[in-house]
């Protein structure tokens, strides 16, 4: 259960969103990219990541797309595509997940997920 609300906040604060619940959150490349930044991957890490920017990448299509917000199905793709990676992080590294979700403000909605 800890890794899956660890998974759920991981996935929200990529989104990097201040919205208190998932439906105003919107997903940029910037996002994507500063949360990738944070957690510092190894390179055996890396080829876990890219299955997560490519969901993440296509949610932001739809929402352009359809004017739409963050759906929770969009939130359970992409915390299906980031379990591989969350289970190959070290300590460090999920602290820093958690406080970049907290700094975001998401960190509550965690218990979602």
């Amino acid at each position: 259960m800890r890794k899956l609300m660890l998974a759920g906040a991981v996935a929200l604060a990529m989104m990097g969103s201040t919205a208190s619940f998932a439906g105003d959150m919107v997903v940029t490349e910037g996002h994507i990219a500063q949360f990738r930044s944070a957690l510092r991957l190894t390179a055996e890490q890396e080829r876990y990541w890219a299955p997560i920017a490519a969901t993440l990448r296509n949610i932001a299509r739809q929402q352009n797309a359809d004017s739409a917000t963050l759906s929770g199905s969009s939130l359970r793709r992409v915390v299906a595509a980031a379990m591989p990676l969350f289970r190959r992080l070290d300590t460090d590294q999920k602290r820093q997940a958690m406080a970049l979700a907290r700094s975001l403000g998401v960190s509550s909605l965690a218990s979602a997920f």
